[in-house]
């Protein structure tokens, strides 16, 4: 008996190494947290890269209309120090705390990130953050100076994403939406 406590505690010990240690950024279920950021936390999609800085967009506007005001502001900021998330990826990103520069998008540097695990429906070949890139890159994509990921769509029956950006630089509800068709393909390796 006390040869099976031993190597259930050695697997156990290995068990949290493994997965504590594997110097990964964390997988976790964020996006169902999308109105709720945990501990001043800022959500949204990756929609731009430069260098080791990300730019996230947050789809969950705020309605400045009362205030002559946009109708819809989009929280953006651009991260330094965040070398891993992919364009596409959902994430929640936490600041180590500096003065954060406020022009529109804001600048700040990560301490934190979260990454939302891949989500691949059923019958796809793409996850939702590979549809998204190839989204932004379409000929359509590129058009758009701030990308607000506000939709993202499998459609089973015709091997297709739909995803709906809108520009957050636009000050009317509606203008400057754009629906870009990705194919379903399996990803070369």
């Amino acid at each position: 008996m006390t040869h099976l406590r031993r190597v259930l505690i050695l697997l156990s010990i290995l068990f949290v190494c493994l997965t504590g240690c594997s110097g990964h950024i964390e997988c976790n279920s964020v996006q169902s947290q999308a109105n709720a950021p945990s501990e001043d936390g800022f959500t949204g999609y990756v929609v731009d890269r430069k260098d080791d800085s990300i730019l996230v967009v947050d789809p969950a506007y705020r309605d400045n209309s009362s205030n002559r005001g946009a109708d819809r502001y989009y929280p953006a900021k651009w991260f330094s120090n965040a070398p891993e998330p992919q364009i596409g990826s959902y994430v929640e990103i936490w600041t180590d705390g500096r003065p954060e520069n406020q022009p529109y998008p804001g600048q700040a540097r990560a301490d934190k990130i979260a990454v939302s695990c891949p989500n691949t429906p059923d019958g796809a070949h793409l996850s939702e953050a590979d549809a998204i890139r190839g989204g932004l890159y379409t000929t359509d994509g590129e058009k758009v100076r701030i990308p607000v990921i506000e939709y993202v769509q499998f459609d089973q029956d015709t091997g297709t994403w739909v995803i709906r950006i809108k520009d957050a630089m636009s000050t009317m509800n509606n203008q400057d939406e754009i629906e870009v068709k990705v194919k379903d393909v399996e990803p070369v390796e």
